[in-house]
């Protein structure tokens, strides 16, 4: 050894031997005592006293697991041992310096300190029992505790695993050692896992809800909460009061949710024949993302709770929250050719609103594709299999970000060989029954003698079901079951069958390319046709008003009707007008707490909430005597609105709102007694046990001469018989203290306990009672739910047409006329959307837009890129379907025909899933809006051809336009740089006209700049200016020239081909192409 290194070591032994007091103490954080941290021993021959190094956290805990880990016997956690932060002793600091050279390692090693040496070690046992003993305290406490969480870890893991594979862990528990492992409570989470099959269970334990085992893991995921190892479980836990928010928060990620609950108190436990067991506990409550019906909230709350919630989730204010059910039966065909029947079922249980369809869907399932957009499903009940086309469609629609799903959508699949789908009978059958059982168990309750007429109607609306739909629909009725929720199924008055002939049909490439309710760009309402027209108060409004843009008019007299009701609340000074737009103010979501209530589901504080707001809307409108407005629409919603008084004042009779400001007091929320005697009778109970008790007091003070005997509550224990301190000498041997102070004890006797355990188990059966009634009250209210909901669908109604009446005031919006007669006259029109979001410095250049059905219906529209063609043919779809939705329109004056449909070809895409080019999707999506299209339809047709070479694109587009223009006979917009295919409209001159939007040609600079005037003007463009937009894309000049010295030669070359060929056909017959013959002698 070195000189250098014996000095240093020499100063080291020195520093460890005789360290001062102080220094001994500031090192031991727990004291002096401390095993960890004493000084050394003033011995002969002294060993090094190395500092022992701070436990590292990761070093037995891991990352899963909380700082406070608790082992199988559930003792005190284990501190880490440590030194203070603000003390610093010599030996540390020493050691620091002496390690730049030797290493603690290397220093264990040569003084006969590392565990691993075995002679060094056996040196150690001998030569210093005081740090043998150290290092066995050490060991107990610390060194096999890794060893220990690992074995149960495996444990854990084993039994999930067993639970995974589908083995019944319980019946390995039936040997004696085994058994020991397994806790009664983990016995019955093993039970309720087996039962509820990929269910996430909140159980409830005590005061708080626990998930087990892997939901442990899921739930501390999405939850942001801790999990820890406990026995044989992961477990994670929240608060009792949390539930409804954690809940919601799981369904909304995506899961299936079971709440499971203690059906049995200790009080009643303690009175019952589960004494030694585990508190009885069943799934109470089953939710999922289309069947969790949460609780009302004002416009004002969900747009609060959208600005907390991120942009990228769908808040409860917009979404939909649609159960959408598909069955599909394949009708033959291979390939581009194939035919599918698909039905359908889409329920909204916050709602209540039930849409149906079959139809018949080709290849691409374009029809599939636009129900899918407009109902938006936050989950599909789908069979076990379908096919790949299908498959591909419903995956694609329920990932994208273009619809209101938020963040994904939850598919349920149904069982492999699933009776419903195989077989219509057993469908049939099942359907039968849910709806002669409801009329039955309503007969039961109303007493109604006209039953016999409801069954029968409800028959033949569903003997009127196409067979698919009848299948989706047990499906969803069997599904809906789980939750409770079938009564959402149970009148047929809400159904609604998708593809009515009422309303015009917008199919998904139309809602997408026309932005109907989000926009292409962020996916976001924002700048959406729906955001424009969107100016309601209420949820309920704002979701019919989501109907009424999606499904517009076609028919003329309703259309008038709506219109009108719109112009009326603009003009009007109707009184009734002020009092209808105050009601609407921060009035709850009636709509789902009718449908709560409808479930069984609504809390008393909602159900009150739901009947003032009712009395409220009766009271506005009764027993005044108005004008009457001119609009019949207008005049049927208010004498709706007071018809409903008399039923909520009946119901409000029974109501003791008092009992809502204490949760104590909830038993008293119903007053009359005597409808419900097990109420009565348990107060009664109560009452009497109280009686005795006071009694009892009396009884003692005489019999233990204490006239200061008092009861007492304290820490929520009740009837304390507090003494003071100096006159216990007199309490009863049998009483037992509680509690105390320096003053006073506080006992309770055994006939105390008796009486206390009796009262106990009287509330427990009279919050049973409660409950029982409540639920039989509420089903009493839904006796009057559809004369309610009635009331709110008048009210939703009088939202929108509030929404569009403020639609209406916008500058040179102007209320449209309409005709039978199919056509498009506008002055000066414009785009709604874009002109909305225009800097205020700039404006919107109007344009004219003119078809007629009998006149000129097509317009071959050419121009340069970004001349504002994409925005033409936009307003004049736009300005057609609001005109039908019953709006007022950007433009001075507009003249609209009805139109049965509007279909778009727009962008660019491909569908490399299908292995589709663009140019495949393309012609696919032409081909379905030439089958479908009629003389009454909008069709716009965008740069049709591009796709492929320029002779069989400009082929393509020819035939295609050609068929439009002969065959179909649409209203139809043709975008092109094809200048060629503006000769059809020479050779059509009576029903096709050529169009351009007008620019001018600055060729001041080599490359010549366009300056845009966005003007429709009539007549052809020959050129596109490509060139122009490379340049204001920043592309280098010097390609730019190359391009434009061959732009000049091949247009050149194209221009003499033309011209020999006009000139050949006009020689070939001079009177057809006599005009084309003098634009060449011109040009010559």
């Amino acid at each position: 050894m070195s000189k250098k290194r014996q000095l240093t070591l020499s100063s080291f032994f020195q520093q460890t031997k005789k360290p001062k007091e102080n220094d001994a103490i500031e090192e031991s954080p727990s004291g002096s005592n401390s095993p960890f941290f004493s000084s050394p021993t003033d011995s002969p021959s002294p060993p090094p006293q190395l500092p022992v190094p701070r436990l590292q956290r990761d070093q037995f805990i891991y990352a899963d697991e909380s700082t406070t880990t608790k082992n199988d016997n559930d003792t005190a956690p284990v501190p880490f041992p440590s030194l203070p932060d603000n003390r610093v002793s010599t030996t540390t600091i020493t050691t620091q310096t002496s390690s730049q050279q030797h290493s603690i390692p290397q220093l264990e090693q040569q003084y006969a300190f590392n565990n691993h040496n075995d002679n060094a070690s056996q040196s150690t046992k001998v030569n210093d029992p005081i740090k043998e003993k150290r290092h066995a305290e050490f060991v107990a406490r610390f060194g096999q505790m890794e060893q220990e969480r690992e074995q149960k870890r495996r444990r854990m893991n084993n039994n999930n695993n067993n639970n995974n594979n589908g083995d019944d862990t319980t019946s390995t528990t039936t040997d004696g050692k085994d058994k020991k492992n397994w806790s009664p409570l983990e016995l019955q989470v093993l039970e309720l896992k087996k039962k509820h099959p990929g269910v996430l269970l909140a159980i409830e334990v005590g005061y708080k809800f626990r998930f087990f085992g892997d939901d442990a893991k899921l739930a501390s995921r999405v939850l942001h909460i801790a999990h820890f190892i406990d026995r044989n479980f992961y477990v994670a836990s929240i608060p009792t009061h949390r539930l409804a928010v954690h809940v919601r928060r799981l369904v909304h990620a995506g899961h299936k949710v079971g709440v499971v609950r203690q059906t049995e108190t200790a009080a009643l436990k303690a009175s019952g024949t589960n004494k030694g067991g585990p508190f009885l506990r069943e799934l109470k409550h089953l939710y999922t993302k289309g069947t969790f019906v949460d609780e009302m909230a004002t416009r004002d709350d969900l747009e609060l709770d959208d600005n907390n919630t991120s942009s990228s989730s769908s808040s409860g204010g917009s979404s939909s929250n649609y159960l959408l059910c598909i069955v599909e039966e394949k009708r033959g065909g291979g390939g581009p050719d194939e035919r599918v029947q698909i039905g359908l079922v889409a329920v909204q249980p916050a709602t209540g609103d039930v849409t149906y369809d079959s139809f018949e869907d080709g290849y691409m399932r374009s029809e599939l594709e636009t129900r899918i957009l407009h109902i938006e499903p936050c989950e599909l009940l789908l069979p076990f299999s379908l096919s790949k086309a299908t498959e591909k469609v419903v995956k694609h629609m329920s990932m994208q970000r273009t619809t209101a799903f938020g963040e994904a959508v939850r598919v349920e699949r149904m069982p492999e060989n699933d009776t419903f789908m195989q077989d219509y009978n057993t469908a049939f059958t099942h359907v039968s029954e849910f709806y002669t059982q409801n009329s039955e168990i309503q007969n039961d309750e109303n007493h109604s003698s006209s039953s016999p007429s409801t069954s029968k109607v409800l028959f033949s609306e569903i003997l009127r079901l196409p067979d698919t739909v009848i299948k989706a629909l047990a499906a969803t009725i069997r599904y809906l079951s789980e939750f409770g929720l079938q009564h959402a199924l149970q009148l047929t008055k809400y159904f609604v069958h998708f593809s009515s002939r009422s309303h015009m049909l917008l199919n998904g490439n139309t809602m997408a390319n026309l932005e109907i309710y989000r926009n292409s760009t962020t996916y976001s309402e924002k700048g959406s046709l729906f955001s424009v027209l969107n100016h309601t108060s209420t949820s309920f409004g704002r979701r019919l008003l989501r109907k009424w843009v999606g499904r517009p008019l076609v028919d003329v007299k309703q259309l008038h009707t709506r219109i009108n009701a719109v112009d009326e609340l603009l003009r009007t000074d109707n009184p009734n007008k002020e009092k209808a737009k105050g009601l609407l103010k921060q009035m709850p979501d009636l709509e789902k707490g009718l449908s709560r209530i409808h479930y069984g589901q609504s809390s008393p504080k909602e159900l009150v909430q739901v009947l003032d707001t009712l009395l409220r809307i009766a009271d506005t409108f009764h027993g005044k005597v108005t004008i009457p407005f001119e609009s019949s629409l207008l005049n049927d919603i208010f004498a709706l609105l007071p018809t409903i008084r008399p039923d909520v004042i009946e119901l409000q009779k029974v109501i003791n709102r008092d009992a809502l400001s204490s949760s104590d007091r909830k038993i008293d929320l119903l007053k009359e007694d005597d409808r419900w005697p097990e109420l009565a009778q348990e107060k009664q109970n109560i009452a009497r046990v109280e009686k005795e008790l006071d009694s009892y007091l009396v009884e003692q003070k005489s019999k233990v001469q204490i006239p200061s005997l008092q009861y007492i509550h304290v820490a929520g224990i009740e009837y304390l018989l507090e003494v003071k301190n100096t006159l216990t000498k007199k309490v009863p041997r049998e009483w037992i203290k509680i509690n105390g102070t320096k003053a006073a004890s506080r006992f309770h006797s055994p006939w105390l306990i008796t009486k206390l355990k009796e009262r106990e188990r009287h509330r427990e059966l009279l919050n049973i009672a409660f409950e029982n009634a409540y639920r039989t009250f509420l089903s009493q209210v839904t006796e009057k739910y559809e004369t309610f909901r009635d009331v709110v669908l008048g009210l939703a109604q009088l939202d929108c047409l509030f929404s569009l009446a403020t639609v209406a005031q916008q500058p040179d919006y102007v209320k449209p006329s309409f005709s039978d007669h199919a056509q498009l006259k506008v002055v000066n029109g414009r785009h709604p959307m874009v002109e909305k979001f225009l800097p205020s410095d700039s404006s919107y250049v109007p344009n004219d837009i003119d078809f007629d059905i009998n006149k000129k219906r097509t317009m071959i529209l050419t121009g340069p890129n970004m001349g504002g063609k994409s925005s033409y043919i936009r307003q004049v779809a736009l300005i057609a379907i609001m005109g039908q939705i019953g709006s007022y329109v950007p433009a001075e004056s507009a003249e609209l025909g009805i139109l049965d449909a509007v279909y778009t070809r727009m962008g660019a895409l491909d569908n490399m899933l299908a292995g589709e080019s663009t140019f495949m999707v393309e012609l696919h999506e032409t081909s379905d809006i030439m089958r479908q299209a009629t003389p009454r339809s909008l069709v716009i047709l965008d740069e049709l051809g591009r796709g492929t070479s320029t002779h069989d694109g400009m082929a393509i587009a020819y035939a295609v336009l050609r068929h439009f223009i002969t065959e179909i006979q649409s209203i139809t917009l043709f975008v092109t740089h094809y200048p060629s295919l503006a000769e059809l409209a020479d050779e059509f001159p009576d029903t096709t006209t050529n169009g351009y939007m007008n620019y001018i040609e600055d060729n001041d600079d080599d490359l010549p700049s366009v300056i845009f005037l966005y003007k429709l003007v009539q007549g052809i463009s020959t050129r596109s200016y490509g060139i122009n937009v490379a340049r204001l894309a920043d592309i280098p000049k010097n390609i730019l020239q190359v391009a434009k010295l061959k732009a000049a030669e091949m247009e050149t070359s194209v221009n003499s081909k033309i011209r020999k060929q006009t000139l050949m056909r006009a020689l070939t017959d001079p009177e057809k192409y006599v005009q084309q013959l003098r634009k060449y002698l011109k040009k010559e």
